[in-house]
């Protein structure tokens, strides 16, 4: 772990530390010992991490999705004879669909070029019942973005950017298909 001290008493400890340790400031071994417990004390304190840690690691064996929502089920191991959605929550077979979302943008194939102004994208999935969960940042460059297991009762799909109304389309209850054109 890369660390970086905080304040300036954190860069004066390491000389106080020193001087501590070479026993010709103190003539008393016993209150040196103190003096160096308290200052490793202190110096711990000011080690902070330099960055920040690392997200989780996507699970391979289950297609790389993390739950973001960070509740309900993760896997289709706890949801018994039913299948894990990606909305966090257990269903029958039944009830569950692969679901594709295509979009342009002003007519255009999404590309680097036409994504310049908006290159990251939020998703949502509306349900028939008010529910809704998405997906942020996607790249919009991608043109695409795939749901392996999305429940049948989400029917509208919203794309656009974050903080902003988005464009809508309705997912094809046959095909799982919604296209959008991004303006």
């Amino acid at each position: 772990m890369t660390v970086k001290l905080t304040s300036r008493l954190c860069r004066v400890l390491p000389v106080i530390l020193a001087r501590a340790g070479d026993g010709t400031r103190y003539h008393l071994r016993h209150a040196m010992r103190h003096a160096l417990a308290l200052a490793l004390v202190l110096v711990a304190g000011c080690l902070v991490p330099a960055g920040p840690s690392p997200g989780p690691e996507p699970d391979p064996g289950n297609g790389g999705w993390t739950n973001p929502q960070g509740f309900g089920c993760k896997t289709d191991v706890e949801c018994g004879a039913q299948l894990c959605a990606r909305d966090g929550a257990c269903y029958p077979a039944t009830s569950i669909r692969e679901a594709h979302v295509l979009w342009t943008v002003r007519g255009a194939v999404a590309s680097t070029t036409s994504c310049a102004q908006s290159p990251d994208l939020l998703i949502e999935f509306y349900g028939s019942n008010g529910e809704t969960f998405g997906f942020a940042p996607v790249p919009c460059r991608a043109g695409e973005f795939i749901v392996d297991k999305l429940p049948t009762a989400y029917l509208r799909v919203e794309l656009g950017i974050e903080g902003a109304t988005g464009t809508s389309a309705t997912i094809d209850r046959s095909s799982g298909e919604a296209r959008i054109d991004l303006r």
